[in-house]
């Protein structure tokens, strides 16, 4: 008998290597196991976080929405083609010949299967997944196209080729040609790692004198093709529709080309595509070569000479030569299709008079305009509120925006901007300080746009720190936690006070935060999942941060909105508004497709976030963002946008379900960004003429921008007029601006309303005239109404650029330097952009002149207003004194919302420096008066303008204590005596270098 532990001992040998096998095999895995989670550990744990973040603010639908769609997509398309490639492996494998012929391949596949042996099942599953995952994941990308197939509505508009509504080219079309798309490139990775297949199972071979491939493999193959061919049949259909939105022609859109020539070819191709497949399913029983390469070739040829060379000559040859009446009707087509689509086939049209005959009671009963024009420049006045407002390193002054308030029973153009946290400028820069003590900013700057102190500053109704309120406007929680450009996180609650304020004292005012924002850290998976998130392990050891605690991220309020609604484009500047006591943020959003049948594609250059390739366009969401807690509410406010509505529907619960209230409406704004894009497409799409459009011989632009156009200072040369042929250079179209004011047309009676306006010039010829201004309505009751005011064709207004050169040509400004004592120390003069006011039928010019002492953080100060009108220019300290210069105007009482502004003393010995500088800048415009009346015969004019320069010349040097005047950089001299038409020459000299800054124009 054998020994009683010979077996065991001989089994102990013979398993012992199997263990050490899979122990070893077991900590591979387990190491790998443990390398993925830590490489992942952060990717989870913002996972996580994003989860909790949603859940805190009531969004958790959105979160699994957008994520479950992702999921589903990845997993659909991953299973698909997982099935549709094994399948063809297990057919492939099924037909494989028994016995493979003898070759020089042989012993490459004898390794083959050698290595595979009885694992075939195993390899067969292995590739199919591997390829089905990097084939199918890719589609989570297209969640958006199918939750706006899923949620498809009608626009209630057929395109005008098709005749079909153009929900299916904006929601349906892109879905289908990405599945399409999707199908057709599988079948090709299928049919070759088939063919792969088949070779290695022997049922193809290269180097064999015998049969090369066998017949059940040419079926197998051949019905893959057929496959192939319908799935292209398919692509041939939905490109036809396609062409809607060509570029080739003279606009976007199926045109002459596109619907002669391009689609006949796809028609063509499509039932070629077809004959394909009955060829490839017939040669299922022939199982030879011959059919599927004549249907291939006839296919590429096809393909090649009828879908490109021929479209082109068409294009080149029988287009060109007589491009408007080839394209004449598809103008139509894109001209009505681009209005639209961009929302402008509602602007109307009106003409304005121009006719420069304001009185002193036309101004009177339009007080309200003029009191409210607006002196404060938004792009200015950020750094005088820096200087003067920001009070604390910790705090900053963003921007500043524009809106209106009723102040003291008058409905009145505001400047305002939150003051907003800098966690850089925090004097305790630890980890407790940035994070626990400075946490928030805290109240707002409001000013009237048009009013300012006897200093020169703005008259701040709402200022300081504690809040000082001279307004009826209720302000009652001026905390500022979420703002703009904050990132990262903060913790409230937390057994460090906050820091509220400062008081005059240098006392810290502790606060602690009550609102609903924030994530509970009330467990250590929470804390370890922020620290992960944000690769800071404070929140997770600190001993100030509790159960209780919550921790505020998402702060910034343009991240926060993408986050919650992806799907839209979010407008780049949200302003705030007090809005029951409380400061909102309101941020415009919009929702955009390229898909739009014949419409034109947007020009978006510098339009702010609305940037990027699309045709069609609409503000339909506002976002709410309280400043405190955060709280955002998504309000539809263009309930005719489908695309809207389709997103509606696969959000119920994102968007708000009642209307916004009568005062947040007040608040709202027609878009600045929107406006530029409408603009810069109405100057041509105004022309609803195919012809006129075609040539474009009425076509606007955009009036350039004044840019630096405005020197003051001349320098050494007569100051001349503006030479219309040789403008100032521009630095690009003019940005909108808002202002409040009666819109020419309205009643006396009607109320001012708020208004955004861009002014047009010529596309062709001389561009420094002004054709029409546009206008954008922001009342409530009158919300998005456009019209356009189109100037007389025979008294056009100068455009913003020309003014801006007379207005530097003018000796008031260009003599600015030296009035206001600009020429030692460093300081500076800052022009703010220069505004078209319109009050009846005429137009008035104002731009408000700033200086900036030398230094840093020095406010600029309101120095002048430069107006022009009817062609004149006057300069003083406000722009009441501006308009009482002119001479119909030099009896107006002090308007409606002005106030008198910085004044010079009334000594009764004058200022000799001051004095003797006003009569050199005089004297300089007597002598260049003189020259224009010389040239114009007019001697008795010169000789009068002469004699007026020598008296003031003289008055000055007596002033100046009977010396010459400074040294001169710019010299006036009068025609001499030899030409019979004067005394002889005269000079005199004013020193006036100037160092300027043109701020940009802009809201």
């Amino acid at each position: 008998m054998r020994a009683g532990d010979d077996m065991p001992r001989g089994e102990r040998r013979a398993r012992r290597p199997r263990r050490t096998g899979r122990g070893r095999i077991l900590l591979v895995v387990v190491a790998i196991g443990l390398f993925i989670l830590i490489t992942t550990l952060r990717s989870i744990a913002s996972f996580y976080t994003d989860y909790l973040w949603f859940q805190s603010i009531g969004q958790t639908g959105v979160w699994r929405g957008v994520l479950g769609t992702k999921l589903m997509l990845a997993v659909v398309f991953i299973a698909a083609f997982f099935v549709l490639l094994w399948v063809n492996l297990f057919i492939a494998d099924r037909i494989a010949p028994k016995f493979r012929p003898a070759g020089p391949e042989e012993e490459l596949i004898e390794r083959y299967h050698e290595l595979v042996g009885r694992r075939t099942g195993l390899v067969r599953i292995v590739v199919a997944l591997l390829f089905a995952i990097i084939a199918g994941a890719g589609a989570s990308g297209q969640w958006q196209e199918w939750l706006l197939f899923r949620n498809s509505v009608d626009f209630g508009v057929k395109d005008a080729q098709f005749g079909k509504d153009v929900g299916f080219y904006v929601f349906q079309l892109p879905f289908l040609n990405f599945l399409l798309g999707w199908i057709f490139a599988a079948f090709v990775i299928i049919f070759i790692v088939t063919a792969v297949a088949h070779y290695l199972n022997g049922g193809i071979r290269v180097q064999t004198p015998f049969q090369r491939v066998t017949p059940q493999v040419k079926a197998h193959l051949s019905v893959l093709l057929a496959l192939l061919a319908l799935t292209k049949a398919g692509l041939y259909y939905l490109q036809q529709f396609s062409l809607t939105t060509s570029t080739r022609g003279t606009v976007d859109g199926a045109t002459y080309t596109d619907v002669h020539t391009q689609l006949p070819a796809i028609r063509l191709l499509l039932i070629i595509s077809l004959f394909s497949v009955a060829l490839f399913l017939y040669n299922i029983f022939r199982r030879g070569w011959v059919l599927p390469v004549l249907g291939v070739g006839l296919w590429a040829f096809v393909a090649v000479v009828a879908g490109s060379i021929v479209p082109a000559l068409v294009q080149k040859f029988r287009v060109e030569p007589q491009e408007s009446a080839r394209e004449r009707p598809y103008i139509e087509r894109n001209i009505t299709a681009t209005r639209s689509a961009m929302n402008l086939a509602n602007v109307q049209m009106t003409d304005f008079g121009n006719d420069d005959s304001l009185t002193t009671n036309d101004l009177q009963s339009n007080s309200d305009t003029v009191g409210n024009i607006r002196v404060w420049d938004p792009n200015i006045i950020p750094n005088t509120y820096r200087a003067l407002q920001a009070l604390k390193p910790f705090y900053k002054i963003e921007d500043v925006d524009v809106d209106r308030y009723t102040i003291d029973g008058q409905k009145t153009q505001v400047v305002l901007s939150a003051r907003e946290l800098n966690s850089s400028g925090s004097p305790q820069q630890s980890w407790e300080g940035t994070h626990l003590a400075f946490t928030h900013g805290y109240g707002l700057v409001l000013s009237s746009s048009s009013k300012l102190t006897s200093d020169g500053q703005p008259d701040q109704r709402i200022r300081g720190i504690p809040i000082t309120n001279d307004t009826n406007i209720k302000l009652d929680q001026p905390g500022i936690y979420f703002g703009q450009g904050l990132d990262g996180y903060v913790v409230v609650n937390s057994k460090r006070q906050e820091i509220d304020y400062e008081d005059s004292a240098g006392n810290n005012v502790p606060t602690t935060y009550n609102g609903s924002d924030g994530i509970e850290l009330s467990s250590w998976i929470k804390k370890a999942a922020f620290a992960l998130r944000f690769g800071d392990f404070n929140p997770l050891v600190s001993g100030n941060v509790t159960s209780s605690s919550k921790i505020l991220i998402n702060r910034d309020i343009n991240a926060r909105l993408q986050a919650i609604a992806p799907f839209l484009t979010w407008d780049g500047d949200p302003y705030p508004v007090i809005i029951n006591g409380r400061v909102q943020w309101i941020v415009d959003g919009y929702t955009t497709t390229d898909k739009y049948p014949y419409a034109q594609r947007a020009i978006t250059e510098n339009h702010g976030n609305l940037t990027g390739r699309f045709n069609y366009v609409r503000n339909s969401v506002k976002a709410v963002v309280d400043a405190y807690d955060g709280t955002t509410t998504l309000y539809i406010v263009d309930h005719n946008d489908p695309i809207a509505r389709a997103y509606q529907k696969a959000f119920p619960s994102l968007f708000a379900t009642s209307d916004p209230s009568e005062e947040l409406r007040s608040h709202f704004r027609y878009p600045e960004d929107l406006f530029r894009t409408q603009t810069d497409m109405w100057g041509r799409y105004h022309l609803d003429n195919p012809d006129a459009f075609y040539t474009n011989g009425s076509g606007w632009t955009v009036a350039p921008d004044p840019g630096t156009s405005v020197q003051t200072g001349a320098s050494s040369t007569t100051p001349t007029a503006p030479n219309p042929d040789n403008p100032p250079p521009a630095t690009g179209g003019i940005a909108p601006y808002y202002q409040l004011l009666r819109v020419p047309g309205d009643s006396p009676q009607a109320e001012q309303s708020f208004v955004i306006l861009r002014p047009f010039v010529p596309t062709k010829g001389n561009n420094q005239q002004m054709t029409a201004f546009m206008t954008a309505r922001s009342d409530p009751d009158h919300y998005g109404e456009m019209q356009t005011f189109v100037m007389p064709g025979n008294r056009l207004p100068p455009s913003p650029a020309l003014v801006a050169s007379t207005m530097s040509s003018d000796t008031q400004v260009s003599s600015l330097q030296t009035l206001l004592g600009i020429n030692t120390g460093g300081s500076r003069l800052l022009f703010g952009n220069l505004l078209i006011v319109p009050i009846d039928q005429s137009l008035m010019y104002v731009r408000p002149v700033y200086v900036q002492a030398a230094g840093e953080n020095t406010p600029p100060l309101l120095r002048k207003v430069v107006v022009q009108f009817a062609n004149k220019v006057q300069v003083a300290d406000t722009l009441a004194a501006a308009l009482k210069s002119f001479p119909q105007f030099s009896d107006l009482p002090l308007p409606s919302g002005q106030v008198a502004g910085p004044t010079t003393p009334q000594n009764p010995t004058p200022q000799p420096s001051l004095t003797a500088a006003d009569l050199l800048a005089q004297a300089a415009q007597d002598f260049a008066d003189a020259d224009t009346a010389l040239k114009n015969g007019d001697l008795a004019t010169y000789q009068q303008k002469i004699k007026s320069a020598q008296a003031n010349v003289t008055k000055a040097q007596q002033l100046l204590g009977g010396t010459s005047p400074p040294a001169s950089t710019t010299s006036t001299t009068a025609p001499s005596s030899s030409s019979g038409a004067g005394p002889p020459p005269s000079s005199t000299t004013t020193t006036a270098s100037t160092t300027t800054t043109t701020a940009p124009a802009s809201a």
